[in-house]
C-alpha cells in the first residue's frame, strides 16, 4: 500500500497587540481538504483584531503542488486576507517555487520572498 503525504501544518505565535508569527510547513499536493484544516486556524488566531498583521515562514521544500479546488482555495486566502500579510517568505528549491514567490507579490500588500535557507528566511521577518 502506498501512502501519499500532503497537507499544511500551521503554528501561529502572537507578538504585541496586531503581529502575528506564522509558521507552515506545506508537504504533497495541497487538497480542499487541507485548507479547510488551515484556514480557520489562521482566521480563528486574527479573529478581534481591527488589522492584523502577519508574518509567515513557509518551509515549502516539500511542496509539489496544488490539486485545482486547492489553488482556487489560496487565491481565496489571499483575496481575503491579502491585506493583511506584511512579509511571507517562502523556503523551497529554486526553480517553479521561485516563481511562485513572485506571483505571491501579486496577491498580496506584503512582500513575498524566497529564500533556499529557512535561517535566512526567518532573518529576514525580522528586518
Amino acid at each position: 500500500m502506498k501512502v501519499t503525504r500532503h497537507g499544511i501544518s500551521i503554528g501561529v505565535e502572537r507578538h504585541g497587540d496586531d503581529d502575528f508569527f506564522v509558521v507552515m510547513k506545506v508537504v504533497g499536493k495541497l487538497t480542499h481538504e487541507d485548507y479547510e484544516q488551515m484556514v480557520p486556524v489562521l482566521e480563528t488566531a486574527i479573529a478581534g483584531v481591527k488589522d492584523p498583521a502577519l508574518y509567515v515562514i513557509m518551509d515549502a521544500t516539500e511542496l509539489e503542488g496544488w490539486e485545482p479546488r486547492a489553488l482556487w482555495d489560496d487565491l481565496k486566502l489571499g483575496l481575503r486576507h491579502g491585506r493583511h500579510f506584511e512579509k511571507i517568505a517562502i523556503v523551497g528549491e529554486p526553480g517553479w517555487q521561485e516563481w511562485l514567490a513572485r506571483i505571491g507579490n501579486w496577491f498580496t500588500a506584503g512582500e513575498v520572498k524566497f529564500f533556499v535557507d529557512y535561517q535566512d528566511g526567518v532573518d529576514w521577518l525580522g528586518d
